[in-house]
């Protein structure tokens, strides 16, 4: 007996349209497996780029998903346009195949949009064709040109009232100034009325370091540079704008100020000294974001006001006697310093003592001769520094800190203790590449005073190599630090067996044996380390974790060893003999 043609079908074409609709929507619309755990709400991607491509597969099964998929529209919401969108013309020539945007801006039909302008090339080799010296040693043209920009956005504006989300993302300062001029006119004429989330990268932090804009005829800012000051619909354009990046990219900040955002989120990265706002423009725009949970400033922050002292002779001028913005809602704060000084002037323009979450990172140049000491900074967080202590912020800064953060920080241990001592709720404290790691270990001790063989260990702790001058037992605190202290994570390349076994044993020990808190969670990431890890440690999850594995947010730091990375910064085109980047950057870094 032959089955019919209806039995032989899938058990899934048994389904409701209605069903299948959402199973669909959930197989495309999904959350990456790599999101982190504690990323808060605010922060989850609107859509997964991985599945961009999701409802052209789904249209490809068989004539019954085809129809299902062409009939829900939620499905087709997110535009992805990168380097892949490009098809070869000719022996050189390429040009972009934009047929899936007017599809997806068809199949959509009303639904709210989430865009993405990929414009970065993996091929690229730090030249700009816009900045002459950078381009002696290449030929570089960068895949995506003025006239592409233009072609893409003509497509996407006629769709500006149902943007959720925008992302440009590019190498190069002229494709993104090219967006920005084309944004302009319509954003502040029409406003986005959906629009939740406005990110605008130049993926080139290298430049950032430089104390003049490059390139100069690109200077002036393309977007927000039309405000209306005068047109009262303008202080709405953007009812439902939550989270702000700004990274490389700079806008008319005294207009971004007036445009009240009811932002929850903000990140100022990697501005030139001469794009940054100046110190009354940066108070303004924070004190426009009263709803603002989360803050980064990195390798940004302000400039004096009315003048270019800074510019010409390194002298700041900052006014002191300045209110702080209210940030009453703030939860978390990332702040990436080129130096204590900059850091303290950040800190000192901000009052948000319910921040629950800081981070601290050294944002300057990896071929910097100088090295960065942050204790100024940190006995300014600590309350203990005379320009930190006014009527108005309390002392310590961050009183209710919850979680700590501190990538590349280099300071002395009387600091770190200091620091640590102020911030009692401290729950989970994370180390990334601290140059003088046990430096920190050891400002974590309590006083030792119960236990002899306790007391023999920071004796010998004391005593080690690593010990500051004029370190003592009596030094320390009677208080101990960071008594609640539940989670502690170290990502570290270079740590001895010795020092391994002394954290995740000693260490332990003498903390739980003088009054401290046990520990929930020790986690040890080491980097290409040639060292084992020692086989006797139970308790402790210890993670050897290669260098070219990119670590969130970071760029790859080496090879195979710490040899070979060192041999390659040597070798034509590495940090230490790139002719391009010399000729580029060889203008002095300024310090601030």
């Amino acid at each position: 007996m032959h089955s019919s043609p209806v039995s032989r079908q899938s058990p899934i074409h048994s389904l409701p349209v209605e069903l299948l609709s959402h199973i669909f929507l959930l197989g495309a619309h999904s959350l990456p497996d790599t999101l982190e755990e504690d990323t808060t709400s605010q922060e989850l991607p609107l859509f997964n780029t991985d599945s961009v491509k999701t409802p052209l597969i789904y249209s490809a099964v068989c004539r019954h998903w085809r129809t299902v998929a062409h009939g829900t529209a939620a499905l087709w919401t997110c535009i992805c346009i990168t380097i892949g969108s490009m098809q070869v013309a000719g022996p050189q020539k390429k040009h972009l195949n934009l047929s899936h945007i007017t599809s997806y801006l068809s199949l959509s039909r009303k639904y709210p949009l989430n865009i993405l302008l990929d414009a970065r090339d993996p091929d690229w080799d730090f030249a700009e064709p816009e900045i002459p010296a950078s381009s002696d040693f290449s030929d570089y043209v960068p895949p995506f040109t003025a006239d592409d920009i233009r072609t893409i956005f003509s497509l996407l504006l006629p769709h500006l009232s149902r943007w959720q989300s925008i992302d440009v993302l590019t190498d190069t300062w002229a494709p993104m100034h090219t967006a920005l001029c084309i944004l302009d006119g319509p954003l502040m004429n029409k406003g986005a009325p959906l629009l939740q989330s406005l990110t605008l990268m130049r993926c080139n932090d290298y430049i950032s370091h430089s104390p003049i804009f490059q390139p100069s005829n690109m200077k002036s800012p393309g977007l927000f540079s039309s405000f209306n000051y005068l047109e009262p619909n303008h202080l709405n354009l953007f009812p439902q704008l939550r989270i702000l990046t700004l990274r490389g990219v700079h806008v008319a900040w005294s207009s971004l100020a007036l445009s009240h955002p009811s932002l929850t989120s903000l990140e100022l990265s990697s501005h030139c000294s001469n794009i940054r706002p100046t110190q009354s423009e940066f108070r303004g725009l924070l004190n426009s974001c009263p709803k603002l949970r989360s803050l980064i400033v990195n390798g940004s922050g302000f400039v004096s006001d009315g003048e270019d002292l800074s510019l010409k002779t390194g002298i700041r001028n900052i006014n002191k006697n300045v209110k702080p913005a209210l940030l009453l809602l703030l939860e978390e704060l990332k702040i990436g310093y080129r130096s204590a000084l900059e850091g303290c002037d950040i800190l000192d323009i901000i009052y948000a003592p319910n921040t629950r979450h800081l981070s601290l990172e050294d944002a300057t140049h990896p071929g910097e001769v100088d090295q960065v000491e942050a204790d100024r900074l940190l006995l300014f967080i600590a309350g203990l520094h005379p320009s930190s202590i006014s009527a108005l912020k309390p002392s310590p800064l961050f009183p209710a800190i919850q979680k700590i953060v501190l990538k590349g920080v280099r300071a002395h241990t009387d600091t770190f203790r200091k620091l640590l001592l102020s911030i009692p709720h401290l729950q989970s404290l994370e180390l990334y590449q601290i140059p003088t790691l046990m430096d920190v270990i050891r400002a974590m001790l309590p006083i030792p005073t119960i236990h002899v063989s306790t007391k023999t260990t920071y004796q010998r702790l004391l005593s080690s190599r690593s010990a500051s001058p004029g370190s003592s037992l009596t030094s320390f605190s009677p208080s101990s630090p960071c008594p609640r202290l539940q989670e502690f994570c170290i990502r570290a390349m270079n740590i001895s067996q010795e020092d391994l076994r002394f954290i995740a044993k000693e260490w332990i020990l003498g903390r739980s044996e003088t009054g401290a808190g046990s520990l929930k969670r020790l986690d040890i990431h080491l980097f290409d380390s040639t060292v084992p890890a020692p086989a006797d440690i139970e308790g402790v999850r210890i993670f050897q974790v290669p260098l070219d594995i990119e670590e969130e947010g970071d760029v790859t730091l080496a090879q195979n060893t710490p040899e070979a990375q060192l041999d390659a910064e040597f070798q034509y085109g590495g940090m230490f003999n790139d002719p391009i980047f010399d000729a580029q950057y060889s203008p002095p870094m300024s310090s601030h």
